[in-house]
């Protein structure tokens, strides 16, 4: 496997042209629009990491007005060929800072969804990314962070192959290998059709809600409530997924 990249671009990179075909019954994405419309409750709305817009068009189709952040030009390519009518504002930027490219403007709701916040670099980016988070929201403005809660490191292997379970006619493979003493998980999807061969890197940092936590609250963010899903399920020790949603600290 390759060393690490902390390029941002990378996962547009890697999955832009496949994103939509592999993951479109992955997500409940309609209980995810309905609650993340209540909490904008009519403000105005910015997702970071907004890949193909499968959260961005929809929130901009019920009236709000969204700022897609990507790092990534061939997401929001992508997005823009699925946002016919135009709803969506794309903003091309690194979500580990972009307060600058926002200059005066404020928003109700900043969201991240579905582990987007774990692909950045290291604790530093994810730091660098909440500060920002702050400097961009209105006065009583909410941040949702949806992510895994991961294992722990001395649990996942320190590497791995197996099969991925996606849409696509080809056989893909998603190998990993994990730094302990980072807790950083190098991956890459390897699919195999028609001939070829084609990798996918990507790369996460395993941080669970505590963690995450604690990176807000040294941004002036505050936890106000914690689901398990975008159906409020309550979490609890068994939950495998946090939907966290933070507000600025008093």
């Amino acid at each position: 496997m390759e060393g690490t990249d902390v390029d941002p671009t990378r996962y547009g990179r890697s999955f832009a042209d496949v994103y939509d075909d592999w993951y479109a019954d992955a997500f409940d994405t309609d209980a995810a629009v309905a609650a993340l419309v209540e909490l904008a409750a009519g403000a105005p709305v910015l997702e970071l990491g907004a890949g193909t817009g499968r959260l961005a068009i929809p929130l901009a189709a019920t009236g709000l007005e969204v700022v897609a952040l990507d790092a990534s030009i061939g997401m929001l390519d992508r997005l823009q060929a699925n946002d016919r009518a135009g709803l969506v504002e794309p903003l091309w930027a690194d979500m580990s800072s972009f307060a600058a490219a926002l200059p005066d403007r404020r928003f109700g709701l900043v969201v991240c969804a579905f582990n987007t916040i774990l692909n950045l670099a290291d604790d530093a980016a994810i730091a660098a990314c909440l500060a920002d988070v702050t400097e961009v929201l209105q006065p009583g403005g909410i941040v949702v962070i949806e992510a895994i809660v991961p294992a722990d490191p001395i649990d996942v292997p320190s590497r791995s192959l197996t099969p991925a379970h996606v849409r696509t006619d080809a056989v893909v493979f998603v190998e990993t290998i994990l730094d302990p003493s980072t807790g950083r998980l190098e991956g890459r999807h390897v699919e195999i059709g028609e001939g070829a061969v084609r990798t996918r890197p990507w790369s996460i940092v395993l941080r669970g809600p505590e963690a995450l936590d604690a990176a807000a609250a040294a941004a002036g963010l505050r936890l106000r409530e914690r689901w398990s899903d975008w159906s409020a399920t309550p979490f609890d020790d068994d939950s495998d997924t946090h939907v966290s949603i933070h507000s600025l600290a008093p």
